[in-house]
């Protein structure tokens, strides 16, 4: 508070004179070249004493007040004090409840007595101790995005990085999507890279894994199908404390590492393409750089690593059904893309199992209507001409002749009308529909 107790320092020495920085410059620049003091005295229109002074000084002197009053924030310290941490250093916060007490002062006093405090919070905030944890125990994961050019188009990413935490050993995958089964894909192909299962595995917090936490995060509720899958691996989760990245710092900065050195500016035909450059980047790059903690490249010592088995464990396989309605042309539509029926099961709701699985079967209650391979990329269409086979016979009755006088007016309802090209339907049922 010694601040609040003394006045803006100016250009006044604590002879009283009132000496400009420049003059003190100049000064000490005569004496460097070996100009007397009484010439420069005469030079510059002050007496020898002042220059003799000035001359003493290491820097030019500051005035401080001799007489000091309190500031009219003084009686206000003790509850300014008391307050402070639990407005979270708020000194507007603070200042309104001071008017209240009949402060009579303005806010940059207040602000002035807070700004100590904050910024000793924030001092305390930035110390940390290094965690170093021992080798096969922890590997931390995280998930990335980023733009990529694939197949000609630019598109978005999922960046998976997975990193040994003390080897520094790091695993990347590229997907299309970061949900639950992806996520859990992406863990099975890790342990296959790594040749092992950690002691644990460290995760920020996302939703599909965790579905709440109280407030000092000792009581997780966790996704009943990620929870499944850690047992099944053998593994314990744990969650990194809320908006404190530095707790998994090892894996923020394998994220910004991969993006940076790998991603930036990338083309690739297919994700199995990006895939493949992956992992060969990483066995020719990412393993061969010396961390600093370790001073040892991850691909020499990576092999010393305790883990404990994975080999030979059957795979976890999450199958997610997705129910959908069949539109009137025909198609169901998932992730952007539409899958054809046949033309007699329009309307009912359908259910689509959307797993790691490279082809979707279409079913209602139990009976399958279709099955489609997935398709590659987004706005797709696939489509069985089959099912469209009985859009392509004559109609039963003849049509009615139009009436003389013309068209006559619709009074019904207007029906809901999808907006498709007309190329789709040459391309579904053909030029011709009906008799000629």
């Amino acid at each position: 508070m010694d601040d609040l107790l003394q006045s803006p320092p100016n250009s006044r020495n604590e002879g009283g004179e009132m000496i400009d920085v420049n003059v003190w410059t100049e000064i000490h620049a005569r004496a460097r070249r070996g100009e007397a003091k009484q010439k420069s005295a005469r030079e510059l229109g002050i007496d020898r004493k002042p220059v003799r002074r000035l001359l003493a000084q290491v820097r030019p002197a500051t005035y401080q007040r001799l007489v000091t009053r309190p500031p009219l924030v003084a009686p206000y310290l003790a509850y300014i004090h008391r307050r402070v941490v639990e407005v979270d250093y708020n000194a507007d916060r603070i200042f309104q409840e001071l008017q209240r007490q009949g402060y009579p002062g303005g806010d940059e006093l207040v602000k002035r007595a807070v700004r100590p405090w904050r910024t000793e919070r924030n001092r305390a905030r930035e110390a940390t101790v290094r965690c170093e944890t021992p080798p096969g125990h922890h590997a931390p994961v995280d998930w990335g995005r980023e733009w990529v050019w694939r197949a000609g188009e630019r598109q978005h990413v999922h960046v998976f990085v997975r990193i040994l935490g003390y080897w520094r050993a790091l695993d990347t995958e590229f997907t299309a999507a970061d949900r639950l089964p992806t996520l859990l894909s992406c863990h099975e192909h890790a342990l296959d890279w790594f040749g092992g299962v950690p002691h644990e595995i460290l995760y920020d917090h996302p939703k599909t894994i965790v579905l709440g936490r109280d407030l000092t995060g000792r009581q997780i509720t966790w996704n009943p199908q990620f929870w499944d899958f850690t047992q099944s691996d053998g593994f314990h989760p744990r969650l990194g404390w809320p908006y404190r990245a530095r707790t998994t710092g090892k894996v923020e900065s394998g994220v910004q590492y991969v993006k940076r050195a790998l991603l930036l500016g990338r083309t690739c035909r297919s994700w199995a393409d990006l895939n493949a450059h992956g992992q060969d980047w990483v066995r020719t790059v990412a393993d061969q750089r010396v961390p600093g903690p370790t001073v040892r490249k991850p691909a020499e010592v990576f092999l010393d690593e305790p883990r404990r088995a994975h080999a030979g464990r059957p795979r976890d396989v999450l199958q997610t059904s997705l129910l959908r309605t069949v539109a009137r042309d025909c198609l169901v539509t998932v992730e952007t893309n539409r899958y054809s029926v046949p033309a007699q099961d329009v309307g009912p709701v359908v259910e689509v199992p959307w797993g790691a699985a490279a082809a979707g079967p279409i079913s209602h209650q139990g009976t399958l209507m279709a099955t489609h391979p997935r398709a590659a990329g987004q706005q797709q269409l696939c489509i069985d001409p089959a099912h469209y086979q009985a859009l392509r016979t004559p109609l039963a009755v003849p049509l009615a002749a139009p009436e003389p006088g013309g068209l006559t007016a619709w009074l019904g309802a207007v029906p809901e009308v999808a907006v498709r090209e007309l190329a789709v339907y040459d391309a579904l049922v053909g030029p011709e529909v009906g008799p000629d």
